[in-house]
């Protein structure tokens, strides 16, 4: 064979190479089934088979070329028909993934030069765009191409991915497997936007990236559509919360974060002392501020105080080194509950707590001014004298819309019960008015129905002893004044004791 012919066989084994190393293919594999010894060698006709099997395109006078070049007949050992020695073709081929002439550090050869195959290399994983005439044209295609994906969240490699040859051949697919190359009307026919380019657009996206072979390099759009999207996810969508200012003045602001605890604490009758002690071992009488908020924590009471309130309570009974005294906190909480020196005075009577003390925990009222507080005291005149003259029954008309029964309605269904009283005649301004008062709860729209109810039809003098004597204690039967039992005591004979009456 001449040296022309030796430049021929370079030449073909160089695309046989340029076609197997992108899809890493290894070419040996598809010379198994034709040599079941393993001895390495097949027929003329078996090495054309495989080689079109593998995917590498050459022409019947190519195929003989290489056969006449790797043809071992006459040597010792060589049976015919099996002459062709596909093991050294497949040695050639796959040259390009052997790594003998690295050095141990990874660098090129002797001396650090470069290894022979990284330019062949580099020239077989790069792809170049062929050029076109109208260039703007393309640019602008590739960036609505690259602003769909983006909106929409499509890969557009994952398109073509399904016309890309499987691990066995088959006639309908044309391209080598993980290829990144389609045929032209694979490429029209899988298409995602279809509706907003017209094909004029599709044969100029199909002529720049058209390989040798007349497919379309799809791999190569999607990495140039890729350049200009971002790499990293999209953000979390998110929704951040933007309070609508409020100038309202509630008592709470102005309140004694202590008697907003203290009053709390009375109402749920909590002690404090012993949650304290767990953290201090020594009975010191102090813990860290820390401490101090996991115990309001405990007890639920955190949520009763904001963090001014928080700030303010340790800055007063914390010491300079940042200790929290909570003896003198839980002493001052619990004067509600005790008076000091009670025992150096036994006749002393204490008062026991009632509505009065626990009303700072239960209500939270709005401030309003003077002149507001005279226009709503006219208005629930108006009201009262109204429900009195036509004996309106309101409260099972609240009741209905208080499903939880906890004495509480909004402030729509405030509104509503109104209308359906036949109250309509009142104004926005009055009935905001009236929301005001009696939306005690710290917002605007717990509405108290029954302080409400108290106030616009009070109950009369018998109803009021009634539940005096239901919520009274309770006390034994007293003996009869008339009788003792078995007759009738004379009217001089009665006890003018205080226990008959």
């Amino acid at each position: 064979m001449g040296a022309e012919a030796e430049e021929i066989v370079g030449d073909l084994i160089n695309r046989a190479q340029r076609k197997v190393f992108p899809q890493r293919i290894r070419s040996k594999e598809f010379f198994g089934d034709f040599d079941p010894l393993r001895h390495g060698r097949c027929t003329p006709n078996q090495f054309g088979r495989a080689i079109t099997t593998a995917g590498i395109r050459f022409t019947e006078a190519e195929v003989s070329l290489l056969v006449d070049h790797f043809d071992q007949s006459g040597k010792p050992g060589v049976i015919k028909p099996q002459t062709v020695n596909y093991a050294k073709f497949c040695q050639a081929v796959d040259e390009i993934f052997a790594a003998d002439n690295l050095d141990k550090n990874g660098h090129g050869g002797f001396m650090g030069m470069d290894s022979p195959n990284s330019t062949l290399r580099m020239s077989m994983t790069s792809f170049m765009p062929k050029p076109v005439d109208n260039v703007e044209r393309v640019m602008h295609i590739l960036h609505r191409l690259a602003a769909l994906c983006k909106s929409r969240g499509i890969v557009f490699k994952y398109q073509f991915t399904d016309f890309e040859r499987g691990p066995s051949p088959s006639p309908s697919n044309m391209n080598p497997r993980r290829g990144g190359k389609v045929r032209p009307t694979q490429f029209k026919r899988n298409f995602p936007f279809k509706k907003e380019f017209v094909d004029e657009d599709l044969d100029l996206l199909i002529a720049r990236y058209s390989t040798d072979d007349g497919d379309v390099n799809f791999q190569a759009i999607h990495n140039d559509v890729s350049e200009v999207l971002r790499p990293e996810p999209p953000d979390c969508p998110k929704s951040d919360l933007y309070l609508k200012y409020d100038g309202t003045v509630w008592d709470h602001m102005s309140l004694n974060p202590l008697k907003k605890i203290q009053s709390k604490v009375v109402e749920t009758r909590v002690r404090l002392n012993e949650h304290f002690q767990d953290f201090d071992a020594l009975r010191k009488g102090f813990c860290t501020q820390g401490q101090m908020k996991t115990v309001l924590t405990i007890l639920k009471l955190d949520s009763h105080v904001s963090k001014e309130d928080y700030n303010q309570i340790c800055e007063h009974y914390s010491r300079d080194d940042g200790m929290f005294c909570y003896a003198a906190f839980c002493k001052d909480v619990d004067s509600a509950f005790s008076t000091p020196g009670l025992e150096k005075d036994p006749l002393a009577i204490t008062p026991m707590p009632d509505h009065t003390s626990t009303a700072p925990a239960r209500r939270n009222r709005i401030s309003i001014g003077k002149s507001r507080t005279d226009r709503i005291a006219k208005l629930m005149k108006k009201l009262r004298a109204r429900v009195s003259k036509e004996r309106l029954l309101m409260k099972p008309v609240f009741q209905d819309m208080d499903r939880t029964h906890n004495g509480l309605v909004t402030r729509d269904q405030f509104c509503r019960v109104m209308g359906m009283l036949g109250w309509g005649d009142l104004s926005q301004e009055e009935l905001a008015d009236l929301c005001a008062v009696y939306t005690d709860r710290g917002n605007h729209n717990d509405f108290n129905y029954v302080d409400f109810l108290e106030n616009i039809d009070p109950p009369d003098e018998d109803q009021e002893i009634a539940m005096m004597q239901l919520n009274s204690p309770y006390q034994d039967d007293a003996p009869s004044k008339y009788f003792d039992g078995l007759k009738v005591i004379p009217f001089g004979q009665r006890s003018a004791s205080p226990l008959i009456s």
